[in-house]
């Protein structure tokens, strides 16, 4: 559990990540954090189980003021570590406009 929180905390050092909510539903983990940078603000809820070796079912939700990205899959961690980054890029840029 953590693994969103671990990705921001380790990619994007600017941002403020607060832990809202962790927890472990059956084999499911979920995570909502809270992320800001200066003003800006968003919320994002991520959940993940495996499935088979090194493969997870995953969702991605994430809420600004301005926007609202949903993405999920059934990735290796890597490919799961790749969509997190491309959407949490996606959603600083659209905070900037």
């Amino acid at each position: 559990m953590g693994y969103l929180l671990d990705i921001l905390r380790s990619e994007y050092e600017s941002l403020v990540v607060k832990d809202i909510y962790t927890s472990k539903l059956g084999d499911t983990d979920v995570e909502i954090l809270e992320v800001s940078a200066g003003e800006r603000k968003f919320i994002a809820m991520f959940q993940s189980r495996p499935l088979k070796e090194d493969i997870y079912k995953w969702s991605l939700i994430i809420t600004s003021p301005n926007n609202t990205r949903t993405l999920r899959g059934m990735d290796p961690v890597a490919g799961i570590k790749l969509a997190l980054k491309s959407s949490i890029d996606a959603m600083m840029k659209g905070m900037e406009e």
